[in-house]
């Protein structure tokens, strides 16, 4: 039985309606995957605030800093101009024999005297002023890797592992500061070139998507493993690092110092250090 046109013609809607709708369905699919997970969002949380805590200790550095420029400054004024004045009235009252035009001379001697010790005392503390503070502010999190990319399950595990270790942080920085700045700066220099390599893994994972088949998608596809495995590398030694750190968080025994339980365990923080820096810059 023939199909009426006007049936053909309706077929052909509802085949376009569907398309369309499977078309959002996959949009919708893919921006969900996009999404920065709950560690993502807290870790970029961090960052901010950490950024922000910079930003008000510089301004409050700068504010010291402009108010004893011109407590310099207007000394100086005022040494200049109540010398001047005060120059003046010794001349005229020694020639003319009368008070000086502009007020007793011992007023402006004084006044120059006041704004020489102000600007003298604000050029010392000006010189003697600390640099700016410096507040680590810990990398953002990581570029999101499409759930279907190779080195996405390492890329999230390393999102996971960069927010428990920014958790653990504080407090051993209660029990031990050296062990946690130790902790930071190995944070610091590591996540930066282990973010990188995630930066690879989406670009690299735009290409084999765009070129399937191609000797670029092979080639794509190996470098992906590659970095994948550079990755897995850094992640394991954050969790050693982490490791680390939870024993150093153990209750110390009673019968033993506090010296004698921490310094075993930072002294495998320091070697997962070294080892996390290393797998990061290879």
């Amino acid at each position: 039985m023939a199909r009426s046109p006007d049936g053909e013609q309706f077929a052909r809607v509802v085949q376009a309606g569907i398309s369309r709708g499977l078309d959002v369905v996959d949009a919708w699919r893919q921006a969900r995957a996009l999404r920065p997970t709950a560690q993502a969002r807290a870790l970029q949380a961090e960052h901010d605030r950490a950024l922000a805590e910079q930003r008000r200790a510089l301004r409050r550095h700068q504010r010291l800093q402009r108010r004893l420029s011109n407590e310099v400054t207007g000394g100086t004024v005022v040494v200049g101009v109540a010398g001047t004045l005060g120059v003046l009235d010794i001349v005229v009252e020694s020639t003319t024999a009368q008070a000086g035009v502009y007020g007793p001379a011992w007023m402006w001697v004084v006044a120059a005297a006041a704004g020489g010790v102000t600007a003298l005392t604000a050029r010392r503390r000006r010189a003697q002023l600390p640099p700016a503070p410096r507040v680590d502010v810990p990398p953002p999190p990581p570029a999101i890797v499409p759930a279907d990319a190779i080195g996405s399950e390492q890329a999230r595990r390393l999102t996971s592992l960069r927010m428990q270790l920014s958790q653990v942080i504080p407090a051993i920085d209660r029990l031990h500061p050296g062990a946690a700045a130790e902790l930071r700066q190995a944070d610091l220099e590591a996540a930066p070139q282990l973010h990188a390599l995630v930066d690879r893994l989406v670009i690299l994972h735009g290409i084999r998507r765009e070129m399937p088949g191609t000797p670029a998608e092979a080639a794509a596809t190996t470098a992906s493993v590659e970095v994948r495995e550079r990755l897995a590398t850094g992640c394991t030694t954050y969790e050693r690092l982490i490791t680390a750190s939870a024993t150093m968080l153990a209750a110390p025994d009673i019968a033993r110092s506090t010296d004698e339980v921490l310094t075993p365990a930072l002294e495998g923080l320091v070697a997962y250090t070294h080892g996390l820096q290393r797998a990061s810059g290879a």
